[in-house]
């Protein structure tokens, strides 16, 4: 069975009713920090978790992690992600919205990617 990691943003001071939900589900904590969960289920589990979290702003799908030193670090890390699992050959998807947390590429426009998939 296939599992996938799962991030639930949700509003500060809320993290451990979050926590205990996500529990009530019978999912796996991997990491609490502030104004968000990081956790583990299979892939029924992330219709679920849209359905009865409800202390979670939304649920978003980790696909994976770099570090990004520079916006050139930030472009080639995404690059490399495994897009094709998710996303049809030739298919777009549009980031409306981008944000940064403790980073230094903060200028949120050049954090935003567009991005065309070729074959």
């Amino acid at each position: 069975m296939k599992t996938v990691e799962l991030i639930a943003p949700c509003n500060f001071g809320l993290e451990a009713v979050l926590k205990r939900e996500i529990l009530d589900l019978g999912y796996e904590i991997v990491k609490v920090e502030d104004g968000r969960i990081t956790f583990r289920t299979d892939l029924d589990g992330i219709a679920r978790a849209n359905i009865f979290l409800r202390t979670a702003e939304r649920i978003l799908l980790k696909i994976g992690s770099f570090k990004a030193y520079t916006f050139d670090d930030l472009f080639e890390g995404t690059k490399k992600l495994p897009w094709e699992d998710y996303i049809p050959e030739n298919g777009r998807f549009w980031v409306k919205k981008a944000s940064t947390a403790k980073s230094k590429l903060s200028n949120r426009s050049s954090c935003r990617v567009n991005a065309y998939l070729t074959g």
